[in-house]
């Protein structure tokens, strides 16, 4: 993997097989960098090919990325109850497909996997906090035994919570995988501000835009074309680099009618911003 490659999100591309995002990748963007996404159990199935696939067609993972089912991005207040690691009633399903996921990712020999751990509660002293802290910890030492890196979704909470949560985790192998998209889109802060801070934690980054909601923190924003909302790509990513960023910038499009469009347009701009 190059420095600062780009790279696609497999789920952006909404292909009905790993094969066939491979194949979208690689003939119609030019891409040879992407992070596979796994988000239910047929998709952990359809990983027999993958390998094949990827050996045949030259591209490398960047990461995997686990999702469960019942996740509900309806509204904020619907991925807040249903997200992540923090419903007690799905905790022992996802452990397991994390730690499914955990193995293919060893498999395929890539070293880091991403997931939306859940919203971490802004108070340290909150009931849920230590809760999400020790399931947070369990996957870690779970990963770890497998040599690979935990990177953490960014937009649920303040970076400043975020901060606090990864001191107080005090695992090495748990970095973050930074969204300035998410940070408009959940309405959190300033993503060139949260970028800053969170520099020496970040190992892979998901390049997104949006705009802010009327409401924002209540109501999610609105997903957008890369550099046509309030992300600030062209500030956040420059500031990265000059703090030794080097990891890899996936495009995550998750909205839009032409997303194959969208995402050869942000390929463009990816190139202009980090020239």
């Amino acid at each position: 993997m190059k420095p600062l490659e780009v790279g696609i999100c497999s789920w952006s591309l909404k292909a009905p097989s790993f094969a066939e995002a491979l194949q979208l990748c690689k003939q119609q963007l030019g891409l040879n960098l992407i992070q596979l996404g796994f988000f239910s159990e047929s998709q952990i199935a359809d990983y027999a090919g993958v390998r094949s696939a990827l050996e045949v067609g030259g591209i490398e993972v960047s990461a995997t990325c686990v999702g469960f089912p019942g996740e509900d991005y309806s509204s904020i207040r619907r991925i807040a109850e249903t997200g992540g690691y923090m419903p007690d009633e799905q905790w022992p399903q996802r452990l397991a497909m994390t730690e499914k996921v955990r193995d293919i990712t060893a498999d395929l020999g890539v070293k880091m996997m991403t997931t939306h751990i859940g919203f971490v509660p802004h108070e340290a002293g909150a009931a849920d906090y230590a809760k999400m802290r020790d399931r947070v910890r369990q996957v870690a030492d779970s990963l770890a035994e497998k040599g690979l890196v935990l990177t953490m979704e960014t937009g649920q909470e303040p970076v400043d919570v975020l901060l606090q949560f990864i001191d107080d985790l005090d695992r090495p192998n748990v970095k973050v995988n930074f969204d300035p998209g998410n940070v408009i889109l959940y309405g959190i802060g300033d993503p060139v501000e949260a970028a800053a801070k969170l520099a020496p934690h970040i190992a892979h980054v998901h390049c997104k835009d949006g705009k802010f909601s009327s409401a924002p923190g209540v109501e999610f924003g609105k997903e957008v074309p890369l550099g046509q909302g309030d992300a600030k790509l062209d500030q956040v990513l420059p500031a990265l680099r000059s703090r030794g960023y080097t990891g890899p910038l996936l495009i995550e499009r998750e909205a839009g009618a032409d997303r194959v469009g969208d995402i050869r347009t942000g390929i463009e701009f990816l190139k202009r911003v980090m020239a």
